[in-house]
């Protein structure tokens, strides 16, 4: 027969040959991909999540509140911040707890042994029986049990805002790659016209090539411009496919996913009333999610302190517990059973910390520091969040003027295009006069695209930076804007 050692040694020769098959090889070589194992990535189940997850009924058009309402249901941030709202919310009753009563229930056992004398006389005695334990904190002289429910409050809000302040990112996200796509939609047809426009001059130059009147230099010159807008409109029609990328991505759905977007009102945002800024400015400061979470965090700093300083005052607790006790007597050679009891014990008891090794002061110095901090950080960022409204109010407001200076050339610029265009047809203009004037043409239709763009873009922008970013798009902002002072 084996011996016990003898076993364990096979055993553990054994259990280290069959982990030693184990294996994971390095690259082979620096110049050489890693031969994958098998076994060395496991299925995406993330990925087939996400795809299991993609709307079914994506074939009508979608408004600008139908993909603000794909991004806030989709949107990962948001479900990131709304579960941690939710879990911050439990250190209310975390802290409530504290002050409730502390029942424990117990049950013990104990065996004694007595002897007087050895040889003449000896005695076993067994004690059981469960029993239950109350304590309640009465009261803290420091004010710690109001200040610990504050901080955890406190805690809660700071989260609910970071919330909202998740919603209000994803709905600016959305709406800038929708206002993206939009523009690119617009992009191309502007190229498209573009090209158009470089067509007629082509044939014009042909026309009067064929008559006679023309050259074959106006001909080259002509084609280069038709091709040099072909060109760019092969370039718009690759930004547009990238824009819807990006806003799939917005409204967290796969890059692939095909999505048709309602085109939006052609009446823009119009300029707002003159207001006074230090009372738009102080009213949006007040409304943003985000300072209003670091001003809850600066408030639970601030309860931190009160109740680190509580732990320098007495506390009074009541104390109780009720015990139900069995009795087992051994003797020589017999057995007898003791009368069992119930037990009761009921009184108060004070408890002041009076030294404990500085720990109490370095909380509390700990606590200060870091109310401190917080108050820098919120100081900071309503300075930041000042002038961030400033930039985007008067951003807003020459975007405005810019536009209506882009439609103004626009007009203009379409009007000498076609008296360039007539002329040269007629003989009166040359056909440098006709290719500089669509030049321009094509020039100033791409501005009055990123024109109109910007006008949008830059409402949303203020509308986030003054907290009041709705799902509606931009002329809901304006709505809001204009209700404030």
């Amino acid at each position: 027969m084996k011996s016990p050692t003898l076993q364990l040694l096979a055993a553990t020769l054994l259990a280290a040959l069959i982990t030693g098959c184990v294996q994971a090889p390095p690259p082979a070589s620096q110049t050489a991909l890693w031969s994958t194992p098998s076994d060395a990535q496991k299925q995406d189940k993330v990925w087939e999540a996400v795809r299991a997850a993609t709307p079914a009924d994506l074939s009508k058009p979608l408004t600008l509140s139908d993909i603000a309402d794909l991004a806030l249901h989709n949107n990962a941030a948001t479900s990131k911040a709304w579960h941690e709202a939710r879990a911050a919310s439990e250190q209310v009753r975390y802290a409530q707890g504290y002050f409730m009563p502390s029942i424990t229930a117990n049950a013990g056992m104990t065996r004694t042994t007595t002897s007087d004398h050895p040889e003449s006389y000896d005695q076993n005695n067994l004690y059981y029986g469960p029993g239950l334990q109350l304590s309640y904190l009465v009261v803290n002289f420091g004010g710690g049990r109001s200040a610990a429910i504050e901080q955890a409050l406190q805690t809660v809000y700071a989260s609910n805002f970071a919330f909202n302040q998740a919603i209000q990112d994803t709905l600016l996200s959305a709406e800038l790659a929708y206002y993206q796509v939009i523009t690119a939609q617009a992009g191309v047809e502007s190229a498209a016209t573009n090209a158009a426009d470089t067509k007629v001059i082509l044939e014009a130059a042909t026309e009067r090539r064929k008559a006679g009147v023309g050259v074959d230099l106006e001909v080259l010159q002509a084609q280069t411009l038709y091709d040099q807008a072909l060109f760019t409109l092969a370039s718009a029609q690759g930004l547009l496919k990238i824009t819807w990328g990006s806003l799939a991505q917005a409204v967290n759905l796969p890059a692939d996913t095909l999505l048709q977007i309602a085109t939006p009102s052609t009446n823009l945002p119009a300029s707002l009333s003159e207001v006074e800024m230090r009372r738009f400015t102080d009213a949006a400061l007040a409304r943003r999610p985000d300072l209003a979470a670091l001003r809850a965090s600066l408030s639970a700093r601030e309860a931190a302190i009160k109740v680190a300083t509580a732990s320098r005052w007495p506390s009074l607790y009541l104390n109780g517990s009720i015990n139900r006790n069995y009795y087992e007597l051994y003797g020589l050679s017999n057995r007898a059973s003791a009368a069992d009891e119930w037990s009761y014990i009921g009184g108060i008891s004070v408890k002041w910390n009076i030294f404990d090794g500085f720990q109490t002061l370095s909380t509390i110095r700990t606590a200060e520091a870091q109310a401190e901090a917080t108050r820098a950080q919120l100081k900071q960022a309503e300075l930041g969040a000042s002038a961030e409204i400033w930039a985007r109010f008067h951003n807003y407001e020459t975007s405005l003027r810019m536009y209506a200076f882009s439609l103004s050339a626009l007009n203009s610029a379409t009007a000498a295009w076609q008296m360039a265009l007539e002329s040269y047809k007629a003989g009166v203009k040359s056909i440098l006069d006709v290719l500089n004037a669509e030049s321009q043409l094509a020039q100033v239709r791409r501005q009055q695209i990123v024109a109109r763009q910007d006008v949008f873009t830059a409402l949303a922008n203020l509308a986030h930076a003054t907290g009041i970013i709705e799902k509606g798009g931009s002329l809901q902002a304006q709505n809001s804007l204009k209700g404030n002072p």
